[in-house]
């Protein structure tokens, strides 16, 4: 044995403790530590209104998407007119700006999925400014059903039931506290098999009935 040595062991004996004993704590503190992280991000309270946001911007990007087919294949003019040109050419520039403005909600849907905490930032954002429009589109809904049309409902139920429950869900500590420790990883690993396919198919449930709703309110 070094000198080194013993005078470690010595410094180990007058402060009360055996190397080995000092060396057996230290080993099980370090394989402790990785379970006790773990252990302790699983007990966290679970994330509140996530399902709702994606769904909610994956059913906008199927109105998106399926708007210009049925402007196309109905018959409607284009919600997109351009003074003296060919009504085709309206149609076809309406999937020229539909189809790729579809791939906004569409991402930001993803990254809600995967847990992005500036994607949070910007849904609730974006939900609690649609709660207001639908609001202020209370006064025309209630024109709509005098006149027998209540298609506007679906619309308003989206924006003043649906759109703040989201905001409200998102702006929990539990879901901001998520957010900011979850790895995509497990972010994704928490929202995906069957929870992707659920959430896909109220995306396109929401989206065809938005999109009908807003060309019989044209």
């Amino acid at each position: 044995m070094s000198d080194t040595d013993m005078e470690a062991d010595e410094n180990s004996l007058f402060s009360g403790e055996m190397p080995s004993i000092k060396k057996g704590k230290a080993a099980l503190k370090e394989s402790q530590e990785p379970g006790e992280i773990a252990t302790a991000a699983k007990e966290l309270p679970p994330p509140q209104g996530i399902g709702m946001a994606v769904a909610f911007d994956w059913g906008l990007t199927v109105q998106l998407l399926l708007m210009p087919i049925i402007a196309t294949v109905l018959g409607q003019s284009s919600p997109v007119k351009i003074p003296g040109h060919n009504p085709i050419l309206s149609k076809a520039l309406l999937f020229v700006i539909a189809w790729p403005l579809a791939c906004i909600p569409a991402l930001l849907g993803e990254m809600i999925r995967r847990g992005r905490n500036w994607a949070l930032r910007i849904q609730i954002v974006a939900n609690l400014l649609l709660s207001l429009v639908g609001i202020f589109s209370l006064v025309k809904l209630y024109r709509d059903i005098r006149a027998g049309n209540f298609w506007p409902l679906v619309t308003e139920v989206i924006l003043v039931i649906i759109s703040p429950l989201i905001v409200w869900r998102l702006s929990r500590p539990a879901t901001a506290r998520w957010f900011k420790t979850a790895t995509v990883a497990e972010a994704r690993q928490r929202h995906g098999g069957m929870w992707v396919w659920f959430i896909a198919l109220w995306a396109i449930v929401g989206g065809v009935l938005q999109t009908v709703a807003a060309m019989k309110d044209r």
